[in-house]
């Protein structure tokens, strides 16, 4: 016969606790001692326990729902930039737009900091979340590229968007970098283009950048070297310099921001006439162009989600495993790349149907009598 589940009771009884020790043990409750709950836990593994999926999903929305009660505050908090130079930094904006959706959805209210602007020490800065009776934090990410954040995040249910902070390395939902430039260049292959270039506005040693460029690097191996165009770095970007880049190297196409588009037009050069453009986040004009969706307001979504899943089970502190949600991005067609005409055969998203060879079928009908 088969043997019947390990239950929180038969724990209990293995421990010499009651069940609702048990249940606190097994939540990662701060309601019961750390040795304590180690104990129980240590007891649980050893006995083959094992969570029923719909008792846990079902106890997950009742605690949602007592946890939006108890705790309807949300603290957001946004470095470097301050409240005046907000609207001027459109990710942030449709960043927040996703958030405060979400959040109102999941009963939550958002408490916005912006840090520039605060003026207090991380040590003041706890002190008034704690005061206020917060719990959940989200954290944005810097606008100039890479950070890190010096604040203590004990006792605090915390994510953050985007891979803008590298330390600490908390729960976070991002924008799939990888994806988009895979996709974008496909696209740019499809309509004919070939002989594609890179204007990389992000800063150095971030993971866009290090994702936009693996992508660009890969799809160089898959076409003649003689197309090859060196990527412009973002320190390097000047008018003279790109200038000298274009006539030195005469792309077909530029994949750039939207800056990089408004520097162009501003030299004189006509897209797509003179060559075509690809904006690498349509959060910035033009909006109208070829280019990629981050979604930010989903990504602001995921962020509230990730947070009141860490409330709801008492995942605080900075986690040992860190999860990361991708959001995937949606590429639109605009004006600024047309086709050029033939397909050029470049594909750099093989699906495993495709590298599977054809096998024999495992399971043939039977042949009617």
């Amino acid at each position: 016969m088969p043997r019947s589940p390990v239950t929180i009771r038969d724990i209990a009884r293995e421990a010499r606790v009651s069940p609702s020790a048990v249940s606190l043990a097994l939540r990662n409750s701060p309601k019961i001692s750390d040795q304590q709950r180690e104990r129980i836990q240590g007891i649980a593994h050893r006995l083959g326990y094992t969570k029923d999926p719909h008792i846990t999903q079902l106890m997950a929305h009742l605690r949602q729902s007592r946890s939006t009660r108890s705790a309807a505050t949300l603290a957001v908090l946004i470095p470097e930039i301050s409240a005046s130079e907000q609207q001027s930094y459109l990710p942030i904006v449709a960043l927040l737009e996703g958030l405060q959706a979400q959040a109102a959805r999941m009963g939550f209210e958002l408490d916005i900091f912006h840090l520039a602007d605060l003026g207090v020490t991380p040590a003041r800065l706890r002190s008034i979340l704690i005061a206020r009776g917060i719990k959940g934090i989200i954290l944005l990410p810097f606008r100039s590229g890479v950070g890190r954040i010096d604040f203590d995040f004990s006792g605090f249910c915390a994510a953050t968007a985007g891979f803008s902070i590298i330390d600490p390395m908390l729960d976070r939902a991002c924008p799939n970098y990888l994806q988009m430039m895979d996709e974008l260049l496909e696209h740019h292959c499809a309509l004919g283009y070939e002989r594609i270039g890179l204007v990389m506005t992000y800063s150095e040693g971030g993971i866009g950048q290090k994702l936009f460029t693996s992508s660009f690097l890969f799809f160089q191996t898959k076409i003649d070297p003689s197309q090859h165009i060196p990527i412009l770095p973002k320190k390097d970007i000047s008018d003279d310099n790109l200038r000298c880049w274009i006539e030195t190297y005469r792309p077909q196409s530029i994949i750039s921001a939207g800056s990089t588009y408004q520097r162009l037009v501003r030299l004189g050069y006509r897209i797509p006439e003179d060559f075509g453009f690809a904006n690498i986040d349509l959060s910035e004009p033009p909006d109208d162009a070829t280019g990629v969706n981050h979604r930010y307001r989903l990504i602001g979504s995921e962020t509230v989600s990730l947070v009141a899943s860490n409330l709801n089970l008492n995942q605080t502190g900075v986690p040992d495993n860190p999860r990361v949600v991708m959001v995937d991005s949606h590429r639109r067609n605009g004006f600024s790349l047309p086709s050029r005409g033939e397909k050029v055969p470049v594909t750099l998203r093989t699906t495993v149907s495709e590298k599977m060879p054809r096998q024999k079928a495992v399971a043939a009908p039977l042949a009617q009598s």
